[in-house]
């Protein structure tokens, strides 16, 4: 990512009806695990709103690491300390130093045997019993104009992310499918109004029109109530998962 890309996240990954969706799909997800005082480690901790986010909500403690200079810069303005330059491909942790581990939407960022080795990183920061949360952008067929801007390396399916979480060593708690309910919108765009130039082409983390932004915003808020109801997507444009480190 860019440095304009990360600018656009700062401003925007608070109140942007994506993110808010999704924070609400990672709470339905983790359910009980999400108790106080835990030891989390943020691995990619991109503009660093997710961090101020497990502090102030979960009342976490949280470890904040990323490999961009720019993600760090950003992060530093919120105020946030303890900030962490480093490579999930080797975490630069000790073994067995976290009880959680966040990892969203950095696996996009990676080729599979990248992702695998990082999802083994994940996995030897953990103590055992502890958690991993990972997010990342799904199926290749959604790959469009912010795949490119984004540098999009691979888009993954749950069954391709479950099976790396096997080859790490997790016990999958439970995954799924995100933006569902929007999957035929996202289809449309990505598929034949970009390659036909009928939408104006650019990122995705951009400003929205207030009441499309609400209307998206409870869509993704209903997927939130289905998942902690215990149902699970089908399909959609992320995929989401939650899995355990056998104690």
């Amino acid at each position: 990512m860019t440095k304009a890309e990360f600018e656009a996240l700062y401003h925007l990954e608070e109140d942007l009806w994506w993110f808010v969706g999704m924070r609400r799909i990672s709470d339905a997800l983790l359910g009980s695990l999400r108790k106080p005082g835990l030891r989390c480690l943020e691995a990619g901790c991109g503009a660093g709103f997710t961090t101020i986010d497990y502090t102030k909500r979960y009342g976490w403690q949280v470890f904040p690491c990323d490999l961009s200079a720019d993600a760090l810069a950003f992060s530093a303005e919120r105020g946030i300390k303890q900030l962490v330059r480093g490579d999930l491909m080797g975490l630069p942790y000790a073994d067995n130093s976290f009880d959680a581990v966040s990892c969203l939407d950095v696996l996009v960022m990676l080729e599979p045997d990248r992702a695998r080795r990082a999802l083994a990183e994940c996995y030897r920061a953990l103590k055992p019993g502890g958690f991993l949360l990972v997010r990342t952008a799904a199926l290749e067929l959604l790959r469009g104009y912010h795949s490119v801007v984004q540098a999009e390396k691979r888009r993954y399916t749950l069954p391709e992310v479950e099976g790396m979480l096997t080859e790490a060593g997790f016990a999958r708690a439970r995954g799924s499918y995100a933006l569902s309910l929007l999957f035929p919108v996202v289809l449309l765009k990505r598929r034949v109004l970009e390659p036909l130039h009928l939408v104006k082409l650019e990122n995705d983390v951009s400003p929205t029109a207030p009441w499309l932004d609400f209307l998206f915003r409870q869509t993704l808020l209903l997927e939130a109530r289905m998942l902690a109801a215990g149902i699970t997507l089908p399909v959609g444009a992320s995929v989401v998962a939650v899995a355990l480190k056998p104690a």
